[in-house]
């Protein structure tokens, strides 16, 4: 059984869905990612030759291929580009089963759009597409209605289906999209509890060589520094309260950053000595648990962000704004702010800070909450029943 997952864009070193389904597939079949040879979103150099002994080790690892192709239409800021040779090497690879990442993207369009590929093979598609990426105006009331005057019905003509990752994105592919609820298929996000576990002696170690106090405070935040996650509404909040944190707290920002956003964002200076603020450069995703080991609790300001079930996954407490994906996933193990409130994050951090046997409490609860709802081994072997495997 040859099974092809088309990722528009794919780095082996990072945490995405993509990832853990490559690490967890099947042993009995053929497992390949076609994907882009960009690497503009993790390389400054944007050279994709910086990918190719990840790409080698990655396959070597987990028994995989990775075949890449050229792009158009790529941008650093921008999530879709147009792959070249998209359909002629799906034709080439001829897969039994194809699985096309994100439903909105160009790839999935052109697979949806060629008559020959659908026929040919039994292919499913997915979503991560949130109410909060909902814009006004013309150009997404024209996505809307092509979505259900065309997308909704080709899938019903040739009986392709789209998973769900989450309740609020299946929600949109019914009621926005149009798309039956027979051809909705549920596969959460999840996390990989191989990788992300609590670790007690690198807490120690890690602050060590931090030179953070063992009884410091540590909130972290993880992921891109950019106008998408918008980390420095954390540090806009903290600005309004700053004079009520009477001991240490550590700051850390973990991830790659865009230079403009940190050099105009980032910037917020504090007068209270007892706050620090540092930066670190992106860490590979197997490095990740050694930072949520070390961390008290978590702030996402914005958007919604994979690295939150991570950190829940090593007993850290998180916040984040409300909304519908953050409330299921935070249903133990975090709190959630009103969403644009800076006042509101602002108590809910002052929270975190001050009741350290409550957040103790809150990460144990969120761990295992964690374990036993989103578990990428079982994810992933769910997934594959449904396509047939």
């Amino acid at each position: 059984m040859k099974v092809l997952h088309i990722e528009d864009r794919f780095h082996p070193g990072m945490g995405y869905q993509i990832n853990f389904f490559a690490r967890y597939h099947r042993p009995d079949y053929e497992f390949s990612i076609l994907t882009s040879d960009s690497a503009r979103l993790w390389s400054a150099s944007d050279d994709v030759t910086d990918l190719g002994q990840v790409d080698q080790e990655f396959e070597r690892k987990y028994k995989v291929s990775v075949v890449r192709l050229p792009t158009a239409l790529d941008r650093r800021n921008r999530q879709n580009l147009w792959i070249k040779g998209l359909i002629k090497t799906i034709r080439e690879i001829n897969p039994d089963i194809l699985y096309v990442h994100t439903i909105e993207s160009y790839s999935s369009l052109r697979v949806l759009m060629s008559r020959r590929t659908l026929s040919a093979y039994t292919v499913f598609f997915d979503t991560h597409t949130l109410l909060n990426q909902f814009r006004s105006g013309l150009k997404f009331r024209m996505h809307l209605w092509f979505f259900r005057k065309v997308v909704s019905q080709r899938m019903i003509r040739y009986n392709a289906k789209v998973f769900a990752t989450v309740p609020e994105n299946q929600m949109i592919l019914e009621k926005e999209y149009g798309i039956p609820a027979d051809r909705i298929l549920y596969s959460p996000i999840g996390t990989d509890l191989g990788l992300f576990n609590y670790d007690p002696g690198l807490r120690v170690s890690l602050r060590k060589e931090e030179k953070v106090g063992q009884d410091a405070t540590v909130l972290l935040y993880t992921g891109k520094l950019n106008s998408r996650k918008n980390p420095h509404l954390l540090l806009e909040a903290l600005a309004l309260v700053e004079k009520q944190i009477i001991s240490p707290l550590y700051i850390y920002f973990v991830g790659a950053a865009d230079d403009t956003y940190q050099r105009e964002k980032m910037k917020i200076g504090f007068t209270n000595e007892n706050i620090y603020v540092k930066f670190v450069p992106a860490v590979p995703v197997t490095e990740l648990f050694r930072w949520y080991s070390m961390a008290d609790f978590a702030v996402f300001p914005d958007e919604n962000t994979l690295s939150a079930l991570d950190a829940q996954a090593c007993s850290l407490p998180v916040v984040m704004q409300e909304d519908m994906t953050n409330s299921e996933r935070l249903a133990q193990g975090g709190i959630t702010y009103q969403r644009g409130d800076l006042k509101d994050l602002a108590e809910k951090i002052l929270w975190m800070i001050r009741n350290p046997d409550l957040r103790k409490e809150m990460g144990l609860e969120g761990e295992k909450f964690i374990k036993a709802t989103f578990d990428y081994r079982k994810i992933v072997g769910k997934m594959e029943s449904d396509l047939g495997l």
